[in-house]
């Protein structure tokens, strides 16, 4: 007998979202369940991951979707999708944030009955608002929602302010497959400090580099590792040397998902300056690494895991010298930075897991 489908519309498979579908491929059986994720196409210039599709254990299909929009942001335009709710009949339909695929959803159910629950991890951006109009849409597409899924309680918070009913919002903690990173870090550090992530404007590397040139009037002994790659990199490349800060910055690239833990293994501290990010992957991963890190107050993540000065620290990168001043602290006590890291990944165990973000969709389905 078939069992009643699932469908999870998203944008691309990425090798942090795979150990999640088949985490919920698994926890939806032993409901009864099947799971069917529509992605909208494999890949995208940005996207530079190498991805093997054996790796999912759970139903897929591919949409001939359509790309537009800028390097940075890219739509999708999910062709055919309601031939496939047709063929599929799904008992609930989930969908990624506010994209043309939830528009669509949206839209069919204006005729046909349709169980659309949103999956967001937007939250308000204090530093660039977005338009009536866009508000206004986001509003038609939350009143016709069945229920909703947060990546933490800032996109929680951010659905309720469009008016999604509170007790119908669910979080699925944002989360890759922590014991990946857990299982693959040691306790080498080297007075390493790691930059992870996409080098663009809003994530504030300048306010990141500028403490590095504060930092290295009181400090010789470091290098800052910038691993990834972006539009802002030979900009970034220009700053460093204007700072004159060349022998304490190295960039590294874009580095696929198995380099990584050699990075955060030989890392004393993790720095997130981001201005504004939805979430933060970056955060969980070094926290799971038992790396003490400084995130950013304006990341989405950082009110969800960090617990300041105990699971790491909480600051605005603006305020340079406190910035260089944390660092400096991180690598003048190695054992209570030691501990601070340790707290970090116990947490991440506990609370930040594949199984617990799992549930959390389960239970938005089940609702």
């Amino acid at each position: 007998m078939r069992l009643p489908r699932i469908l999870v519309i998203t944008n691309i498979p990425n090798p942090y979202r795979i150990p999640l579908f088949n985490e919920l491929n698994k926890q939806l059986l032993a409901e009864g369940y099947a799971l069917k994720v529509v992605f909208a196409a494999l890949g995208y210039n940005r996207r530079k991951w190498k991805i093997n599709l054996e790796d999912c254990q759970f139903d897929y299909c591919v949409l001939p979707s359509i790309k537009f929009g800028n390097k940075e942001n890219v739509s999708f335009t999910y062709p055919h999708l309601n031939k496939l709710l047709k063929d599929e009949q799904p008992v609930a339909i989930i969908s990624n944030g506010f994209s043309i695929a939830t528009i669509k959803l949206w839209l069919r159910n204006l005729i046909k009955p349709t169980q659309y629950i949103i999956w967001s991890g937007a939250i308000t951006n204090r530093f660039i608002p977005i338009s009536r109009h866009r508000r206004w849409q986001r509003k038609l597409l939350v009143k016709g929602a069945r229920g909703f899924i947060a990546y933490g309680t800032k996109a929680k918070e951010y659905l309720v302010s469009l008016g999604a009913d509170v007790s119908k919002v669910h979080i699925a903690i944002n989360t890759v497959d922590t014991m990946f990173f857990a299982q693959q870090s040691d306790n080498t550090k080297q007075n390493k400090l790691l930059y992870l992530g996409h080098l663009t404007k809003g994530k504030r590397l300048d306010l990141l580099l500028n403490a590095i040139q504060i930092l290295s009037k009181q400090n010789s002994d470091f290098m800052l590792y910038l691993v990834g790659d972006g539009p802002e990199r030979k900009n970034l490349q220009k700053l460093v040397k204007q700072l004159h800060i060349e022998n304490f910055v190295r960039f590294e690239g874009f580095k696929q998902k198995q380099e990584i833990p050699n990075y955060l293994a030989q890392s004393s501290c993790f720095l997130f300056p981001s201005e504004y990010d939805i979430w933060g992957l970056v955060l969980v991963e070094a926290m799971a690494s038992a790396i003490p890190s400084i995130a950013s107050i304006h990341a989405g993540a950082t009110s969800d895991l960090i617990q300041d000065g105990k699971t790491g620290f909480a600051m605005d990168f603006s305020d340079q010298h406190k910035v260089a001043e944390r660092i400096q602290w991180i690598l003048e006590h190695p054992e209570s930075a030691k501990d601070i890291g340790l707290a970090a990944k116990k947490f991440i165990e506990e609370h930040v897991n594949l199984r617990v973000s799992a549930q959390g969709i389960v239970k938005a389905i089940l609702s």
